[in-house]
């Protein structure tokens, strides 16, 4: 088989393969490559000293000048030299001007069809503690919005809280002051009210009006290990409408019902057609009028790992069957623009032992 050399460029901030692979988390971006039994990351003056400390082992950490840097092109020149090896395999996000000028210095650039690090998506268990880790600052910022909205009181059409309107901006404030109390960093924390919670990614902005849907969605990352959380409840301060007590109910039965679905050999595209016929069951049904979407018209899960949305899937499009050590989401949603929107979400791990472990101990309520 021809030898080649796989690269990687990126910060481990924002590439999850290379913090994966090396260890390493810096704002800037490096180089990283594999050959052989080499893995080697080149780093600037400014980072050397701390990713030597970090990286993993069995890592090299380079300064650029040993590679004839700074200039990106001359140091991977120097890596095609040292590796006797002028091939170079990338991932699909790889830069475009620097292949060119690769390819210009005499070095062949192929594109990747598959991740590099295929096995990111099965999780050992220090990887599940990382995970839980921040799951659980999840669950804190979640009480400490549970706790304001307890204290809140209905005024009129909307809450108020120590005199104030309370608003999704003071909320998801709160969530986030709590995420980074317990020593992980929040990240586009959803706190949408009413109508809102029907886009289920509008993050929220306003006052919230009592007796009516609140969506929270937290996800923090770890900014120690890079993994995420991910957690998603809806409750209502006051009294909630008989369709949403209903959609509420179905969401619910829905979610515990999958969970139990999730075992090796088990396909993402038949849990998530198992949601859609109990929401459906429910005589929730999906699809578009002039208001937008309505139903259940997004994936039931995800992969959780160094990135908030990772391999395997729980849709529709899902052909892969769980082999064990997956971290998935399940959370079934319901959204109508005219009441707003109900998803429930929880993390669940697929033990190598075939066991399926929820990894999320928030509780489930609809009204406060």
């Amino acid at each position: 088989m021809k030898k080649i050399i796989r690269l990687i460029i990126g910060s481990g901030e924002s590439c999850a393969d290379i913090r994966y692979a090396s260890g390493i988390s810096t704002p800037d971006s490096f180089i990283f490559y594999v050959y052989d039994e080499i893995r080697c990351a080149i780093m600037s003056p400014l980072e050397i000293d701390r990713a030597r400390a970090n990286a993993k082992p069995g890592v090299t950490v380079a300064a650029e000048s040993e590679y004839n840097g700074p200039r990106r092109v001359e140091i991977l020149s120097a890596i095609a030299k040292r590796c006797h090896c002028r091939d170079f395999l990338v991932p699909g996000d790889f830069p475009l001007a620097l292949a060119e000028k690769m390819r210009h210095a005499g070095l062949t650039v192929a594109v990747a069809e598959d991740s590099f690090f295929p096995e990111r998506e099965f999780k050992a268990s220090a990887e599940v503690q990382f995970i839980t880790a921040a799951q659980r600052a999840a669950e804190a910022g979640l009480a400490r919005a549970v706790d304001i909205l307890k204290k809140s009181s209905i005024d009129g059409e909307y809450l108020a809280y120590n005199g104030k309107v309370l608003t999704s901006e003071f909320l998801r404030a709160e969530i986030d002051c709590e995420i980074l109390r317990n020593g992980m960093l929040p990240t586009g924390t959803i706190c949408a009210g009413g109508s809102q919670g029907a886009q289920p990614h509008n993050a929220g902005s306003g006052p919230l009006k009592a007796h009516a849907p609140v969506v929270m969605d937290i996800f923090p990352r770890s900014p120690e290990s890079g993994y995420w959380g991910d957690l998603t409840r809806t409750v209502v301060r006051g009294r909630a409408s008989a369709v949403v007590r209903r959609a509420y109910e179905a969401v619910l039965e829905a979610r515990e019902y999958c969970k139990s679905l999730i075992r090796p050999g088990a396909f993402g595209a038949e849990i998530h057609c198992a949601a859609e016929g109990i929401l459906e069951g429910h005589g929730f049904f999906t699809g578009s009028n002039d208001a937008g979407q309505f139903g259940f018209f997004h994936g039931l899960g995800h992969g959780v790992g160094m990135e908030i949305h990772e391999n395997p899937r729980l849709s529709p499009r899902a052909r892969t069957a769980l082999r064990g050590g997956e971290v998935v989401t399940v959370e079934p949603g319901l959204y109508y623009p005219e009441w707003g929107g109900i998803r429930l979400e929880d993390l669940v791990w697929l033990s190598g032992s075939g066991e399926a472990v929820c990894l999320t101990t928030a509780p489930d309520f609809l009204e406060i």
